[in-house]
């Protein structure tokens, strides 16, 4: 295959298609918005073909996403850090186009280097106290030869979560196929600040970065469902069956715990953190579909004198803490939720600060999503994944099938050497891509 290159065709900032009412304005963020990492989330929707014309999709993509913004008008504001809000001003977002040199097939067919799917995102800088006015959203359309094209999209965590993401995305889609809207209600970003109002931040704040500067990889490893059954038999689990995501999860986490007892020659305590979604599981009026971040973290830990050799035991320390994160929950009161969150935020940051005493992991699942029901109007989509990472982070996300798991795992260099030659690994799926 020839080396990818893509040129720039179009680069502008895109408005929402009519102007935000003045009462709309300012939004003030909510208690988890606050403290979310202030980083960009990536992802990208791979499309084989399409019937229609290139021009004709471009200019479809372009005036469907103006229009979507009019309902998610923040996400084409900007962020004010001085008073923890968005403006609301309309200055759009990061929209370009692209044409690349090869043909998509044939691309993902030889198992796409994961660096070079970073080049398909558009290049936004977070926004922060020296870049004040960084666009919140960014896509990139990619057109690659005989018709494909990946839509990449960066997003800022300090408005969105996966939730958040994927109602937009598959809003934005079903507007370009059908040209009119499918939620049958307003999405609400104002009901969590509401609730849950910004606080005065006291102690260090959330940073996933790694410690040393050492250099990050990242690998893809796929699991069908004949795999994921086979763990799931091979468990144990005390309580209740686990689900996938708890599986793979607890997998990588018992591989890292055995590399990390090889790199020191003993064990040391370990925790795994995840976020569990709240939406659904809490008692809170009206919040199943609420814009923005809305999840809590769930710290399954492992004592440094623990069993730590069967999976089972991974299994069920990850299990039991999302059950009891998830009832904890239910019982909660609005007024309670808070203190919760926080203690447990203040938890994560205490231990991320504590890395060379002790080892912490940070993953994230985005299975159960409808990733795969994004159809713009040329069919849905043929991949959708993740890309190379910056910090050392676990994210799971279902194959196109929804009955199996891409693990994107991110570690140091040396650390991820020792991980693909492990034998589980190795055993039940060899990484694709590098």
């Amino acid at each position: 295959m020839a080396k990818l290159e893509i040129q720039i065709q179009t680069r502008k900032m895109l408005k929402p298609s009519t102007p935000t009412p003045n009462h709309l304005q300012s939004l003030k963020l909510s208690l988890f918005d606050q403290t979310a990492p202030p980083l960009y989330v990536p992802i990208l929707f791979h499309y084989l073909s399409s019937s229609e014309g290139i021009i004709e999709i471009c200019d479809k993509l372009q005036k469907t996403l103006a229009d979507t913004l009019t309902k998610f008008y923040p996400l084409a504001g900007r962020f004010r850090k001085d008073d923890l809000s968005i403006y609301c001003n309309d200055k759009g977002v990061e929209y370009v186009e692209t044409k690349v040199n090869v043909d998509l097939a044939e691309f993902l067919n030889e198992g796409p280097k994961i660096e070079s799917l970073n080049n398909l995102l558009p290049w936004c800088v977070p926004p922060d106290s020296d870049q004040p006015w960084s666009p919140l959203l960014g896509v990139q359309v990619n057109i690659f030869n005989c018709g494909g094209l990946v839509i990449g999209i960066q997003i800022s965590h300090v408005l969105t979560d996966a939730f958040t993401l994927a109602t937009f995305v598959n809003e934005w889609a079903h507007i370009s196929q059908t040209g009119t809207t499918k939620a049958n209600y307003l999405p609400s970003f104002s009901h969590l600040p509401s609730l849950f109002p910004t606080r005065v931040p006291s102690g260090p704040q959330f940073s996933p970065t790694s410690d040393g500067g050492a250099k990050i990889v990242t690998r893809r490893f796929v699991f069908d469902a004949l795999t994921i059954e086979k763990l799931k038999s091979n468990s144990n689990a005390t309580l209740r069956k686990p689900t996938r995501a708890v599986v793979i999860m607890s997998l990588i986490w018992k591989v890292l715990v055995g590399i990390s007892l090889a790199k020191h020659g003993h064990s040391r305590e370990s925790s795994l953190c995840f976020t569990v979604g709240l939406r659904g599981k809490s008692n809170i009026p009206s919040s199943k579909h609420v814009l923005g971040n809305f999840g809590m973290f769930g710290i399954a830990n492992l004592e440094a004198n623990q069993p730590r050799e069967e999976l089972n035991d991974f299994i069920n320390l990850v299990g039991n803490t999302i059950w009891d994160t998830s009832i904890g929950i239910g019982k909660a009161s609005v007024d309670e939720i808070s203190p919760m969150y926080v203690d447990t935020y203040t938890k994560v940051v205490d231990m991320l600060l504590k890395r060379d005493e002790m080892d912490i992991y940070l993953s994230t699942s985005w299975c159960r999503f409808p990733w795969y029901e994004a159809d713009f109007g040329w069919g849905k989509p043929f991949w959708v994944s993740s890309v190379s990472h910056a910090v050392e982070v676990i994210c799971l996300i279902d194959t196109k099938d929804g009955d199996g798991i891409e693990a994107w795992v991110s570690l140091t260099e040396n650390d991820m050497a020792e991980f693909e030659r492990d034998p589980h690994i190795l055993t039940f799926c060899p990484p694709l891509g590098k």
